[in-house]
């Protein structure tokens, strides 16, 4: 359901509404909503309107929908894309390819104009001073989007490994393999000597090959991270989907730029600090502002900290209002999808199975068993 969609006439990112003020030059009421105003300008629309993701056209307004006995919103007026036979005019990759009458809004897609926080507020802040130094417009910020959307539209993978592939590649994310200890049965000998320990380290020496691709591949990322990832493996399992590993150097390149700008801008970002950000991820919405600066900077990474410079240090903005823009974070599940490919790549060189905690027992029973016939011999 895209509440906002881009004007090529306009050059600027617009809900129903503020179409209808622009093409008609008359403020919607509540009589007389966006959607009523724009009803005789279809064909206007379907040439002018493109997807904020995909590119594609095609759009037609519809309609709010109000329950009749409360009068509450149901539905808020939206754009739908359809091509010249009926259907769904969005790529397949697109993000708003499907039923665009249930679709929530996009997490990837941000308003810098929100109000929320200090983070939206100090975003939405350096939005307007870029957009008044002429340092990029609403035309970059779509072109951007496009960019993005075909640099990972031209790499796809079908999500094909076991879905216990992400628990498993979870558990040994947390496994302590970097204590290494040779179990020797007679250490079984202590009077408090700890079973599952030993296990675990045992498990650690038989499972290396797989803790350098852990170590190589896999970030630490929250758990949150990897239940999304679970989530978007069990929702794609057996589909063909970007392959997001493709953006890992821009990834690589905002994140620093958001590490140097949170730490050096002497702007408030949001409570967690700059140094964990590459290991617990950025604030969306700067995340997002330093993409574009990157991607009008051409990924100089010394451009865009001059355009940061001149950004923070520009006066007030004279218009706020040009704030009101909708920006894309173009790493929107960037995280669980690298835990997704990665965890496809460690299930892959697992040949013992996916079951950690069943691989641990079979481990200590072993190694009782060692102990158990040690102390036979030993008599």
């Amino acid at each position: 359901m895209p509440a906002t969609a881009f004007s090529v006439r306009f050059a600027r990112e617009l809900d129903v509404d503020q179409l209808a003020i622009l093409m008609t030059g008359q403020q919607p009421t509540s009589a007389r909503d966006g959607a009523e105003l724009l009803s005789a300008s279809g064909d206007a629309i379907r040439s002018d309107i493109q997807c904020s993701s995909c590119g594609k056209f095609g759009a037609h307004i519809v309609r709010s929908a109000r329950s009749r006995a409360s009068k509450a919103i149901l539905r808020q007026a939206h754009f739908r894309f359809v091509d010249p036979n009926g259907g769904d005019a969005h790529h397949p990759f697109c993000e708003f390819h499907g039923n665009d009458e249930t679709r929530s809004t996009q997490d990837s897609l941000l308003d810098f104009g929100s109000e929320k926080s200090a983070e939206t507020r100090a975003i939405r802040l350096l939005v307007c001073k870029g957009i008044e130094q002429c340092i990029f417009d609403q035309r970059r910020i779509r072109d951007m989007r496009q960019w993005f959307f075909d640099l990972k539209s031209a790499t796809r993978f079908t999500v094909s490994m076991p879905l216990e592939a992400i628990s498993w590649a979870h558990a040994l994310q947390r496994h302590p393999y970097y204590q290494r200890w040779q179990f020797h049965p007679s250490q079984a000998e202590m009077p408090a000597f700890d079973w599952k320990a030993a296990a675990k380290k045992q498990f650690t020496e038989e499972h290396l090959h797989l803790f350098e691709l852990v170590k190589g591949g896999l970030l630490p990322f929250e758990d949150a991270t990897w239940r999304q990832a679970s989530e978007l493996a069990q929702k794609n399992h057996g589909r063909e989907v970007f392959d997001v590993t493709k953006l890992q150097p821009y990834y690589e390149a905002a994140i620093s730029l958001c590490t140097f700008v949170a730490a050096n801008g002497g702007v408030d970002f949001g409570k967690r600090q700059p140094e964990i950000y590459r290991w617990k991820g950025a604030p969306p919405a700067l995340l997002a502002l330093c993409a574009l600066v990157l991607f009008v900077s051409d990924w100089d990474m010394n451009a865009a900290i001059a355009a940061f410079a001149k950004l923070l240090c520009a006066p007030e903005p004279s218009d706020v209002a040009l704030g009101n823009v909708i920006g894309l974070n173009p790493f929107h599940e960037y995280g669980a999808w690298r835990l997704v490919i990665a965890s496809g790549e460690v299930a892959a060189k697992s040949p013992n199975g996916l079951d950690y905690n069943a691989q641990l027992a079979a481990i200590e029973a072993a190694l009782r068993e060692q102990h158990r016939q040690w102390k036979e011999n030993q008599h």
